[in-house]
């Protein structure tokens, strides 16, 4: 646990002893100001358990929905969920405009649909359209749409510089969560 008083360096040393870091955001309970959990994800490596302080829901991690994109840190956060995803009642594979990124292969999904399989998982494989909305605002109305209790995504997929410059899936949903979201890079 990290508490409030542990200086920065400290608490990034306590992840890189632990499988997974849960913490509470945004302020007034979650974690202090000087302690982002951007900070925590990009030093430390480990996935972060994120749970909005408005979280009021019984379960967390029996509905899950994957925000897939077919690259290196949706693979890393997938492993990182294994845990949960395994132990879940359903567990969705959603696909944001699969048809307008390289990198799905020919059947969009199906690559960690089969690997989620394999260990057991309960998997489906979904695909939507934004239609104009941004990324995160689709994965969001699928969630919430689905009464999800738990998001899993790959952080920053795209250049750092870029999402700090023009936003991004990251940082939209790190300000906007409505569900507990583990997140990985």
């Amino acid at each position: 646990m990290i508490g409030p008083g542990e200086a920065n360096q400290e608490a990034i040393l306590n992840a890189f002893q632990s499988d997974v870091v849960v913490v509470g955001h945004p302020e007034p309970h979650g974690l202090p100001p000087h302690m982002a959990p951007e900070r925590i994800l990009l030093e430390s490596g480990v996935p972060l358990l994120i749970i909005p302080n408005a979280w009021q829901g019984e379960t967390i991690g029996e509905r899950i929905v994957i925000g897939w994109n077919a690259t290196r840190e949706a693979r890393h956060a997938v492993a990182g969920a294994m845990a949960f995803l395994v132990a879940a009642r359903a567990v969705t594979v959603l696909l944001v405009d699969s048809q307008e990124h390289w990198g799905h292969g020919r059947a969009p999904g199906a690559d960690v649909a089969k690997y989620l399989t394999r260990h057991g998982a309960p998997v489906t494989v979904q695909r939507v359209t934004t239609h104009g909305s941004s990324i995160a605002d689709a994965l969001l109305s699928y969630v919430e749409q689905q009464a999800a209790d738990l998001l899993v995504l790959g952080a920053y997929s795209h250049a750092r510089l870029r999402e700090l410059l023009l936003g991004g899936v990251t940082r939209t949903l790190l300000s906007r969560m409505p569900v507990p979201v583990l997140i990985s890079r």
